[in-house]
């Protein structure tokens, strides 16, 4: 089954610790993903935006070069 890239997105949200930090996490919409894909500790939710964004991008990178590997 080919993967489908918009099926996949990045959220971010404060942790409620003091100082403030945010984290980013990785979800698949047409099912949950069976494990959690997360970052915390972000000083803003803009860094945290970024690297979210950059785990989703590499993340879908492995994903795509895993389903085209041939089966043994």
């Amino acid at each position: 089954m080919p993967i489908n890239p918009n099926d996949y997105y990045a959220t971010t949200s404060r942790t409620g610790e003091q100082p403030e930090r945010w984290k980013w996490e990785i979800h698949r919409k047409s099912q949950p993903l069976g494990i959690k894909m997360t970052v915390d500790g972000f000083q803003s939710d803009s860094a945290a935006q970024f690297s979210g964004k950059k785990a989703l991008a590499d993340f879908l990178s492995d994903l795509a070069k895993e389903d085209k590997r041939p089966l043994k």
